[in-house]
């Protein structure tokens, strides 16, 4: 049987430039990192309104929660964004080169957005994502990598997948449990529980 899925739109592309290393963080200016205007201005971020921006994007009752027990942590990570450089991007001037995990994470992750805002989700863009995941975890220098992944960019795009399993699992009749729906081990784990749930999904009705 056909899986049931729809176009899903992830708003807010600054902050998905970011996660999939299309753009640039340094401070309050996002920047492009890469192609032809490389080092160009994209926009001048303002500070966030945490509970204006919950209800824009519109969060399930957990995903707010989520929001709300981690409003220290998300506060800590803007104001400490000047410390850690440019964050995940700044990362490549280590070791000046960045590691292939995270370029491949970069790429299985744009994909998989890609396939939620068109509609064409399937198992194998789900193993991908997983399979980066897996080996960003297993790289010598992973706690550097989590950190640096874990600003409050990836944690709304995180944030937005949960709303898309969610979803997903409404439209195929499938109940999620609460362990799949984790939302207190940060972005990285997190995404991964949701792909878990996902790839569960797409089994399930098959």
């Amino acid at each position: 049987m056909a899986i049931a899925q729809d176009a899903f739109y992830i708003p807010d592309d600054i902050a998905t430039g970011l996660a999939t290393g299309l753009y640039r963080r340094i401070g309050s200016v996002v920047r492009y990192a890469v192609g032809p205007n490389k080092g160009q201005i994209v926009k001048h971020l303002q500070p966030i309104d945490l509970k204006a921006a919950e209800q824009a994007q519109g969060l399930g009752a957990k995903a707010l929660q989520l929001v709300q027990h981690h409003k220290k942590e998300v506060g800590i990570a803007a104001a400490c964004a000047t410390v850690i450089g440019v964050g995940i991007w700044g990362y490549s001037k280590w070791k000046n080169h960045e590691p292939k995990v995270l370029t491949e994470f970069r790429a299985a992750l744009k994909t998989y957005i890609d396939a939620i805002r068109n509609g064409s989700m399937d198992i194998d863009k789900i193993n991908s994502l997983m399979k980066a995941l897996e080996a960003l975890k297993k790289h010598k220098d992973y706690k550097k990598i989590s950190i640096q992944l874990s600003a409050e960019d990836l944690e709304v795009l995180v944030g937005r997948i949960y709303d898309y399993t969610i979803k997903l699992a409404a439209d195929n009749a499938v109940e999620l449990s609460d362990a799949e729906l984790n939302l207190n081990n940060g972005a990285i784990i997190n995404l991964q529980s949701y792909l878990k749930a996902q790839k569960r999904i797409f089994e399930t009705v098959a």
